[in-house]
């Protein structure tokens, strides 16, 4: 629900070059900082996915597919959000730069909101790196870690 709630708003802002990205961007920050839950983390990486179909939808099903990779390869949500992140950063300079892939038309203001998000969602995720480095976060399909003492 809520991907489609941010591809609704960046595919349906299409009044100009740049209001698509801005809304977009908007879109993601309201899920990152979400007032339900005091401000504080939230379903940004969803809602980028959302806005990213929309905008450049080849590169945003690629970094999903990375996202899917690296989740299960790993039991980590936080990896592979990590890793479609970078993926979708260097896809987007991979398209504005013409490369065979991916094919979508990606502008200069569409590849620098992409790395935008990009390091967004890895600085957000920088305490997941900390309890991934320390061993103590949680995968799915695992118990609950408590920090080694």
């Amino acid at each position: 629900m809520k991907m489609c709630e941010a591809q609704v708003a960046a595919g349906g802002a299409d009044y100009s070059h740049w209001v698509p990205l801005v809304a977009g961007l908007l879109v993601i920050l309201g899920h990152s900082f979400t007032c339900f839950a005091g401000f504080r983390g939230g379903k940004g990486v969803l809602a980028a996915l959302g806005v990213f179909l929309a905008l450049c939808p080849i590169t945003a099903l690629s970094a999903f597919g990375v996202w899917i990779i690296f989740t299960f390869a790993s039991k980590y949500v936080s990896v592979g959000s990590i890793a479609a992140c970078v993926a979708l950063g260097a896809f987007a300079v991979m398209g504005y730069l013409k490369l065979p892939f991916p094919p979508d038309d990606i502008n200069l203001g569409l590849m620098i909101t992409c790395l935008i998000v990009a390091v967004f969602v890895i600085v957000k995720h920088k305490s997941n790196i900390k309890r991934l480095m320390n061993g103590t976060e949680n995968g799915f399909g695992s118990k609950r870690k408590t920090p080694k003492a």
